[in-house]
């Protein structure tokens, strides 16, 4: 609805309101300001003709502004043999003013009240189905409703639904934001995303029209909501739906709209063909009379002002008498304040004169100020005046001042919060002049730092107002955090400097002592350095050193801290390492990063490091020592060749030493076939016979000879070598199964997985191709799991078992009943066996406790129809009771130690080859 600025439009089909009350509201003379000659007798008769328009109307009465077109009266309504007990009317519930919800969720508007009415006249009962007009549709084409109410027609349509003739007819214009421009119909939609009501007939007309680009709205309440907030500027809406809301929120002045793109008729329908149901309607409407449906509408749209009673002729006439005497006697009235009014006239006006002459040089000033400049009303809480600094700085373009708010104006983030600012301005507010600085919002979302003055200050005789000073300090805040992060951090590499680093030692090293974890200090240097420098200039010398920078940073953790001591070294702060291990574990990464040549300015460049290593608390307990130590232990490094690394303790070097010595030898010894697989037979305890194997890898380097499995297998998990190796040991495993097969044998095969494999997603396919390269059947396959693996319940370790299993895969839970034993996880993954941990094997003829641990694990593996499998089995006692308990499986030196293939395929081809039970 548009508003003038000094009108007020009723939109009406009686368009004389819209001109009377125009009239009524023009722009009046300045109280005080001398009328010219003439005006005296003007007055009297404006004086008479506004008499005349506020009295005018109240005389009319009229016809009812609803457009409903009735059908002519049926002949009756059918029989009540014929007729249904029920019909349910499905609608839109957001379509004022015919069918729409009280704030308290009341379902109102013309067609309940018509349809109530047509109850009465019909006798059958209606149940009314308002709701969202999508799910409406979905109603009646589903069958879950008999009619559907207010939709409009189209040939698609026709194709689903038998019509009734329209009741009323709706315009249908393009409503967009005042300070658009441009917006003439369909043509000039083009740029632009128009909202929609979901499922409405304008988007399949626009469509039609080629429009396409819609933001979507769940009802039309929502659509005006989100176009008050300027979330959609352009939109398409029923012309009574948009007066209603727009009216009901206030913001109708806020909006201007098209000539109609169509006019809508509004119908009812029934699916299409069901003519018994469309004849009992129809015929129930033609008896209600027209003056019940007047009735109805006037209730909702009110009633429309038409022609003068005749009755009220006369009355008017002597009206119009008494008004004429009223305007005589206000002429003479005039005629005598006229001489009182010219006298003051040029007096006033010279006063006017130089007070709009002074309020324009404080508006100027006002204005120029390049801060913002608001006052705040502290009894309201809203904004009162601001400059035009303010609409800038803080983009509130046609917004009311009134409207924004503390919220609006501040990032959110503690501690500049709508509380954070109410608390500044109760300080104000006590007569406290406040300065802050402020992390300020700006209406289009982007962020800003202020200089906030703030001061309780008497506006225009009323000291109730906050005067409120805005700086935009973005620049300054920008710099300052600049200059701060270089005071902390290399200039060149952006590492943290030796001041940040030395903070950071201090936090480390007093959380390690509260949970007794290690911190190292590692002190690194480039080799021949100097010879890049001077061969090849400074800018290419610095590149490098920005290259090595990022390669130290991908070598550690995210929780670690490289930084740049000066020149070409760096010190490295590992923080909270479980044990010695982890850190050689690092530093080795740290040499190895340094392996691939660097690629600048068009040089191929290869460089070493050397490193030297202090830990806390054995090496210092502050980073001054620390730092000292670990500089001797680099100083060591570089006098014994370079490319190497030292511990500042002689015996953590030797260990590191062969930490490295081993994770260097498991590089080269799968490529070199120094790995074997040795088999250790299982045996079934009722029969004696043996039923598979258990695959244990082994390392026979050809300068130490056998390595056992606890001296390399750790490091390789630690390494991520235990990867290839484990895929190498499964496919071994299952070439080894698949030759007993052919040989006669059906032995399956047990194969230990790491954890890391059980983690990553190509185990599927390893699986899978060790199976088909061997042709061994999955049944034979047993991947044996421990119970830690199990509590790491990745999306990722259950997609893989689950996986495996649905291959046929055999699944056994290994050193059961020393972890976090749950029996959920055996149940979710379908397990097969248990294996007993060897500790309890082993005590079990001589611990009261491991015996009943032993006996309570069977017992449980039976109850949930899943194999028991006993480990460390050295002697015959130990053997005999388990079969008294029941265990199914058991291996052991006893019946068996780890060895070559053939050996456990000649137990095999024997009859009880272990004398079990004789």
């Amino acid at each position: 609805m548009a508003m003038a600025s000094h009108a007020c439009a009723v939109h009406d089909l009686g368009k004389g309101h819209v001109h009377v009350r125009q009239a009524l509201s023009a722009p009046r003379p300045r109280r005080g300001l001398a009328m010219s000659r003439g005006d005296g007798l003007s007055m009297a008769w404006l004086f008479t003709l506004r008499v005349l328009a506020i009295v005018l109307p109240a005389l009319l009465a009229g016809a009812p502004a609803a457009a409903i077109h009735l059908p002519a009266p049926a002949t009756g309504i059918p029989d009540a043999t014929e007729r249904p007990a029920e019909i349910r009317v499905t609608l839109d519930d957001n379509y004022p003013p015919y069918s729409f919800r009280t704030p308290d969720g009341v379902h109102v508007g013309i067609v309940r009240d018509l349809w109530a009415l047509w109850s009465q006249k019909t006798g059958v009962a209606v149940q009314m189905m308002p709701t969202d007009w999508g799910l409406a549709r979905q109603a009646i084409d589903s069958g879950a409703a008999d009619v559907i109410e207010t939709i409009f027609r189209n040939d698609a349509r026709d194709l689903l639904y038998d019509f009734s003739k329209p009741y009323a007819r709706v315009d249908v214009p393009i409503w967009f934001s005042a300070d658009l421009s441009g917006i003439t119909g369909v043509e000039s939609l083009r740029a632009f995303t128009v909202g929609v009501k979901d499922g409405d007939f304008c988007v399949e007309w626009l469509t039609d029209h080629g429009i396409t680009a819609f933001q979507r709205y769940p009802g039309f309440e929502a659509m005006v909501e989100a176009a008050s907030r300027q979330d959609t500027r352009v939109f398409c809406m029923d012309d009574p739906s948009a007066r209603y809301y727009m009216t009901k929120r206030g913001v109708q002045g806020r909006f201007r709209y098209t000539d109609p793109l169509y006019t809508g008729e509004l119908h009812w329908a029934v699916r299409k063909g069901d003519a018994a149901l469309y004849r009992l309607i129809a015929d129930g409407f033609a008896h209600i009379t027209p003056q019940e449906r007047k009735a109805i509408e006037e209730r909702w749209v009110g009633r429309r002002l038409a022609g003068i009673s005749p009755q009220l002729t006369d009355l008017l006439v002597k009206l119009l008498a008494g008004l004429a005497l009223l305007g005589v006697g206000a002429l003479v009235w005039v005629l005598l304040l006229r001489r009182q009014v010219e006298g003051k006239t040029e007096s006033l006006r010279a006063a006017v004169a130089a007070l709009t002459a002074s309020e324009e040089r404080v508006r100027t000033i006002f204005d120029s100020v390049t801060d913002a400049i608001f006052i705040h009303s502290l009894d309201s809480g809203t904004i009162l005046e601001a400059n035009r600094r303010m609409i800038e700085m803080y983009r509130v373009g046609s917004m009311p001042l009134s409207d924004l708010t503390a919220g609006m104006l501040s990032s959110g983030v503690p501690p500049y919060t709508r509380d954070d600012a109410a608390a500044w301005i109760r300080k104000a507010a006590d007569g406290q002049p406040q300065l802050f600085e402020w992390h300020a919002r700006r209406l289009d979302g982007t962020l800003f730092w202020g200089e906030v003055s703030m001061r309780r200050a008497a506006i225009d005789g009323n000291d109730r107002r906050l005067l409120v000073l805005v700086r935009d300090i973005t620049e300054r805040k920008a710099a300052q955090e600049r200059m701060e992060y270089l005071s902390r951090h290399d200039a060149l590499t952006l590492l943290p400097n030796r001041v940040l680093v030395q903070d950071r030692t201090e936090q480390a090293l007093a959380r390690a002592e509260r949970h007794g974890r290690l911190v190292a200090l590692v002190a690194c240097g480039l080799d021949r350095f100097k010879t890049v420098n001077d061969s090849l200039g400074h800018a290419v010398g610095d590149a490098l050193l920005r290259a090595v920078a990022e390669r130290l940073k991908a070598a550690v953790r995210d929780t670690d801290t490289v930084s740049r001591g000066g020149g070409d070294e760096f010190i490295l702060l590992l923080s909270g390492r479980p044990d010695i291990d982890s850190v050689v574990e690092t530093v080795a990464s740290l040499h190895e990063a340094m392996a691939e040549p660097f690629q600048v300015d068009g040089h191929e460049l290869t460089v070493t490091l050397s490193s030297g290593v202090a830990l806390a608390p054995a090496d210092g307990k502050d980073f001054a020592t620390l730092l000292k130590n670990a500089d001797t232990a680099l100083h060591h490094a570089k006098t014994d060749g370079r490319d190497t690394h030292r511990f500042y303790a002689e015996a953590m070097n030797a260990e590191a030493v062969a930490h490295l010595s081993t994770r260097s030898g498991l590089r080269h010894a799968l490529e070199r076939g120094e790995f074997l697989i040795h088999y250790q037979p299982q045996v079934s305890l009722e029969t004696g016979t043996v039923t598979g194997a258990e695959a244990l890898l082994r390392w026979n380097h050809p300068d130490k000879g056998m390595i056992p499995p606890g001296a390399f297998i750790p490091i390789a998990e630690d390494s991520g070598l235990i990867v290839p190796i484990g895929a190498w040991v499964l496919a071994e495993a299952c070439r080894q199964a698949a030759r007993w097969r052919d040989q006669g044998l059906s032995l399956s095969v047990a194969v230990n997985l790491s954890a890391l494999q059980l983690q990553r997603s190509d185990l599927v396919p390893t699986v899978t191709r060790a199976l088909a390269d061997s042709g061994l059947d999955p049944l034979l396959l047993e991947l044996e799991l421990t119970e830690s693996m199990l509590i790491q319940n990745t999306d990722q370790v259950m997609e893989n078992l689950r996986r495996l299993k649905a291959m046929g895969v055999q699944m056994s839970i290994d050193d059961f009943g020393t972890g976090y034993s749950n029996l959920s996880y055996i149940g979710r993954l379908a397990v097969d066996k248990l294996k007993i941990d060897r500790g309890f094997v082993a005590d079990l003829t001589r611990s009261h406790d491991s015996a009943k641990i032993t006996a309570a694990v069977i017992q449980m593996a039976h109850s949930l129809n899943l194999t028991a499998v006993a480990e460390g089995v050295e002697d015959a006692e130990t053997l005999e009771a388990l079969r008294v308990l029941r265990c199914d499986v058991a291996q052991g030196y006893y019946l068996g130690r780890p060895g070559p293939a053939e050996a456990v395929e000649r137990a095999a081809r024997q009859v009880n080859p272990f004398k079990v039970g004789v």
